[in-house]
Formats: C-alpha cells, structure tokens, sequence
C-alpha cells in the first residue's frame, strides 16, 4: 500500500508542478550580483530519465547574462524546490534542492559554485521510503559562546527546514551547516518538535473536510537577532501551528539546547479552512505584534488567510492581471502585515 501510494506521487508530482508557479529562488548578493535557481522541465535537452533539472542564472552589474546547469541535477528523477545562500567572505554560492530519484524516497542535495567552478554536490538525508517537500533556508551571522558571557563570534549559519512524509507519519524537519572559508564545517539534523512546547493532551477539533496542506510550509520569521533564527511550522497531529526559536551554541560543538528556546503559545489551526491550496504555500510575519499570513500563488490569483488577535480571517483572494502580478500582490500584503 504504501509503495502503490508513493509510486501515484512520483507519476502526478510534474503535472502538479507544471500548474503552479516557477519552482524558482532569487538572490542578491552585497556586490550586486543577482543569482536565480529554477527548476526546469526536461524537454529533450538532458537524458530521459531527468524530470527536471535546475537551472543557475547569473546576472553581474554591468556584465552580460550567465546560465549554468546544476551538473548533478542532470541524474535521473525530478530535481526541485531549490533555495540559494551565500557565503560573502569566501564568494560562494550555496545550492540546497530536493531530488526524487524515484518512487520511493527523496533526498536533500547541497552544492556550491564559486569562482565559475562546481564543487560536488552532497547528500545531507537520503532514508529511503522518505518524502520530502517545501524546502526553506535561513541564514544567521554570529554564533552564541558558551563560555559564561555567552558572547557572540562571527559565523555563517545556514538553516534548512523542510516537511518530510514516511510510511509511519510526517512532521517538520530541520538541519543546521556551518560553513567557514566557503566549505561546510558542520551538519546537525532534528525533528522541530524537539524545540517545541508541550503538546496538550488532545488534538484541536477541525472540520471534515479540513485542508491539512497548510499545516506542511514551514517558514523563517526574522526576529530582529543575527544569533538565532524563528521557525514556524504546523502540527498534523494536534492541528496547530508551533513558532520556536533556534540560538546555536558553540558548546564543544556547535548545536541548538533542546528545549531551551520555546517560542510562546501554540496556534490552533483554521478549523474550517477547506480552500484547495496546493503547491508552495508561504508565511508573511507582522514584525509588530506576532500576526502571521499564509498565502499561496497560483497562475491566476494570490489567496491569503490571516491569523490576528486569536483568531482567523476566512480565506480570500486578490485576483492577478496583467497590471497585477503575483509579486505585486505579494508586495502588498507584505506592505499589509509591516503597518
């Protein structure tokens, strides 16, 4: 059963994707450089067993336009979901992406580009029987010293977050890399629970026909800090979304205190939300009093629901033109949430 179900996945993921907006990340670095990562159909130009493969664009001030290819996302399966960080002091460009190979498993990839060479991507978890999706990356500056003044040193941080589904259930994900002169100095993985609150005792009531899917798109939220970094993510076992904060630590090695950072309050989910969301759905947060957006992008409209003052708006719509595009629309409910 679960390999008939993983196998309908894998055969309806491209048409999925092919109806949603580009699969796409966009980076601007401090000297002006301009770095885009799409995922694209395979249309003949690679092998036949390559999905989709991912695409780098490069675009320097004053200089004409670069492509390149992603080489290990010319190996069979779908390559997607890309995110993009960037090291400055060693001018290296961080490539995260999720690879199907097959029906049933995927895995998290990491490359990285620097002076117009590759360097050979690795894989961060590749468990087999385990889908992963909705693969975010935050970055943070400095790393807290456990040495009584819990003074902070100058470190790039990039944290990854990410749903995963297995044969046994699904929940959140998340990993930590370490990088020092452009290369990868440290790796750890947790399940985001592990940070949370105390669950109550009973799931949050919702309605039949609730839409989970909105439950499965954690997301970063800036908390004004360069030590630590916000994540709010959804419970599919008790219908509630969690926020938690993560500080590393250099403590004889570089982790996050189980436990130690618990963010507030559990948000009860949109009971009655049944709108037919699919594909990426992302998180806008107020920077004044904790207010959080969801809202996702389809061809033809931005919808969005809010959570303010305990409570949930219904879901609604802005409609896209060709005066009005996605990013416009995102802009202005991004405008929303800042006032």
């Amino acid at each position: 059963m679960k390999r008939a179900l993983f196998a309908l996945i894998f055969a309806l993921l491209p048409i999925a994707l092919a109806a949603q907006v580009p699969d796409r990340d966009v980076l601007l670095t401090p000297d002006g450089t301009l770095y885009t990562i799409e995922s694209i159909d395979n249309e003949g130009s690679s092998t036949s067993g390559v999905i989709r493969y991912l695409r780098l664009t490069i675009q320097r001030p004053n200089e004409r336009q670069q492509t390149a290819v992603v080489p290990e996302s010319l190996t069979a399966g779908i390559h997607w979901r890309p995110a993009l960080a960037y090291d400055a002091a060693s001018q290296t460009l961080f490539i995260f992406w999720l690879k199907m190979p097959n029906a049933m498993s995927s895995e998290l990839l990491l490359a990285s580009y620097a002076s117009g060479t590759w360097h050979p991507a690795v894989s961060i978890d590749n468990q087999p029987y385990h889908l992963r999706y909705n693969l975010r990356i935050g970055i943070t500056h400095k790393l807290a010293l456990s040495d009584q003044t819990y003074g902070d040193v100058p470190m790039l941080l990039i944290h990854a977050i990410w749903w995963e589904e297995t044969g046994y259930g699904e929940n959140a994900r998340y990993a930590m890399f370490g990088v020092q002169k452009g290369l990868i100095s440290a790796i750890e993985m947790h399940d985001l629970d592990e940070f949370a609150p105390s669950p109550g005792m009973f799931p949050n009531p919702i309605n039949a026909n609730f839409n989970p899917e909105i439950l499965k798109h954690p997301a970063f939220a800036d908390n004004g800090t360069q030590d630590s970094i916000d994540v709010i993510y959804g419970n599919v076992q008790m219908n509630d979304f969690v926020r938690v904060r993560l500080r590393p630590i250099a403590e004889g090695r570089i982790h996050i205190p189980i436990g130690a950072h618990p963010g507030g309050p559990r948000t009860v989910a949109p009971k009655s939300f049944t709108d037919p969301w699919s594909g990426p759905i992302s998180t806008i947060v107020s920077p004044h009093d904790g207010s959080m957006l969801l809202y996702n992008a389809t061809k033809d409209s931005v919808n969005y629901i809010l959570y303010s003052g305990s409570s949930w708006s219904s879901a609604k719509s802005v409609p896209l033109s060709d005066k009005l595009s996605a990013d416009a629309a995102v802009a202005a409910l991004t405008r929303m949430m800042s006032q």
